[in-house]
């Protein structure tokens, strides 16, 4: 029987799936987990649920139009003990950039700081992934029970 909902789901930053989903942003920036396998980021799954993380995300992080995105944030954090999805992912598109005057032409597309993308392009070697992709909101959220293998630097996650 075919699953209704993929078994990867992809880790994010709350206010940067607020993005996606209210189509303020259409591509993910990642240099990769800081536990990532050998070889750095690679895309496991064409499609996948967005898991957004409360960790790490500050205002200084995006740019000064989107920080209404981080309002009332926590309203969206999961009861304790469970991780919540509401929306699908579709990658449209898998890039690697190799210069950083070359993502100046994805500017438009994303609300991170300059600085963060920055930081993220010369951390280790100097490339980043981009991943174009298309957001949809699930018919019904998936909640789901919390399990210690979500945790940590990683940006992909098999759902227990």
């Amino acid at each position: 029987m075919h699953s209704p909902h993929p078994r990867t789901a992809f880790k994010e930053w709350a206010a940067i799936c607020r993005a996606l989903a209210r189509g303020r942003q259409d591509v993910i920036l990642r240099k990769g987990g800081i536990i990532e396998p050998a070889g750095g980021f690679r895309v496991e799954q064409p499609e996948f649920l967005l898991m957004p993380t409360f960790l790490h995300q500050s205002a200084e992080q995006l740019i000064p139009e989107a920080r209404d995105l981080l309002d009332d944030i926590d309203a969206d954090r999961p009861p304790e003990g469970t991780v919540v999805f509401s929306h699908l992912a579709r990658v449209r598109e898998a890039l690697r950039i190799r210069t950083l005057a070359d993502m100046a032409a994805f500017r438009p597309r994303h609300v991170w700081s300059d600085a963060v993308v920055a930081e993220r392009f010369h951390r280790w070697q100097d490339e980043l992934h981009v991943l174009v992709v298309d957001v949809q909101p699930l018919a019904t959220s998936l909640s789901l029970p919390w399990h210690d293998s979500y945790g940590g630097c990683k940006s992909w996650v098999e759902l227990a």
